[in-house]
């Protein structure tokens, strides 16, 4: 096969035959002719459809894009209405927040008065116990001085001292006593 081109090469004296200046003519109006029949061709059957794509892809493209503005307007809406909802339920939190903070500081008021109450009723409780066992303690005081007294006298003289004496002098000198 390579033997044949290159015999039908030597034959024809070795030159291209597309710069053969006499096939020119004929060369031109097969290039014109194929021309018009390959634009035929492309204008007639090619180009329809490839418009008809291209207008069908612009319209799906300017749909997609109406679609997208569409569900960006819509997800604005949602997150507006989102950020309200926070906004309100924050709100309502601290409101309720300043309704517990409130209540729980009038019932810790409540029960310190309370408290206090019970305290201050105990204190006087037992403030007036001491003031009994105070009262108590030096009544027998006093008899205990009486009686230390009167054996004092017995040991120091050898005679009995008279009871009442004794406890009437014991008061007298504990009444001096409080005084100075």
């Amino acid at each position: 096969m390579v033997n044949s081109y290159i015999e039908v090469e030597a034959q024809s004296g070795g030159s291209l035959p597309q710069l053969d200046a006499t096939t020119f003519e004929e060369q031109l109006v097969w290039l014109v002719l194929t021309f018009v029949v390959f634009y035929f061709i492309v204008s007639r059957f090619a180009l329809p459809k490839i418009s008809a794509v291209l207008e069908n892809r612009e319209e799906v493209v300017a749909s997609d894009l109406d679609m997208a503005d569409i569900k960006k307007r819509e997800a604005e809406d949602v997150k507006s209405t989102f950020e309200a909802s926070l906004e309100e339920a924050r709100s309502q939190a601290q409101a309720k927040a300043m309704q517990v903070r409130e209540t729980g500081a009038q019932e810790i008021a409540k029960v310190k008065a309370d408290l206090d109450a019970r305290l201050s009723a105990e204190a006087a409780a037992a403030e007036a116990k001491i003031a009994d066992a105070v009262s108590s303690v030096m009544a027998e005081l006093d008899e205990v001085s009486a009686d230390i007294a009167g054996d004092l006298v017995k040991k120091v003289s050898g005679h009995d001292a008279d009871k009442k004496a004794l406890a009437a002098a014991v008061k007298t000198a504990r009444a001096a006593g409080k005084e100075a």
